[in-house]
């Protein structure tokens, strides 16, 4: 059985991952970069990771999580980015080139702060260190210049929880909840 990853998440629809697959392709080929994306179908913003495991995430720590994410109350909100950016010290083996954004996803780290507030109540461990929300659009073994952009998000309207069988370049959604209109 494979190991799986676990993570709280906001996903974009389908067709607004399609949108942003084809604008960071264009922008892509105006710089003469290979747009070797990710799937769109996983493309997401991770609010917050619990880690890899061997085999099944821990059920126990499932629960926890989907009861400490009913008690989330936030208003749906609308995001954007504002950058593509290569991520890595020079000396690391894969950087993630990112859509990340300023004010455009200031809600997004409202929500995550929420989130794991309501995680450390039930007795989860907080992240061990803070993090910029992102996109991740692909993987590079070389680092790529960074250049700003106009990207509209979408309007989240509900966070999940993801459950990622290793190498299979799948995102198993095992939770939902609203963002309250």
């Amino acid at each position: 059985m494979p190991g799986h990853k676990l993570f709280f998440a906001l996903r974009p629809d389908d067709a607004t991952a399609d949108r942003i697959a084809r604008f960071a392709t264009a922008e892509h080929e105006v710089r003469g970069l290979p747009p070797r994306l990710r799937p769109s179908r996983i493309f997401h913003i991770t609010l917050h990771y619990f880690g890899s495991f061997d085999g099944e995430p821990d059920a126990r720590l499932v629960a926890t999580a989907q009861r400490a994410a009913a008690e989330v109350v936030r208003p749906a909100f609308g995001l954007g980015f504002d950058r593509f950016a290569s991520w890595g010290d020079e000396h690391a083996r894969q950087h993630p080139f990112v859509l990340t954004g300023g004010q455009g996803l200031e809600a997004v780290r409202e929500l995550r702060d929420a989130l794991v507030e309501r995680l450390v109540a039930h007795g989860l461990a907080a992240p061990e260190r803070d993090y910029e929300p992102h996109l991740t659009l692909r993987y590079d073994k070389r680092r790529a210049p960074a250049w700003p952009v106009d990207l509209p998000g979408w309007i989240a309207n509900e966070f999940v929880l993801v459950k990622s069988p290793q190498g299979l370049t799948r995102h198993d959604v095992i939770g939902r909840w609203p963002l309250q209109g």
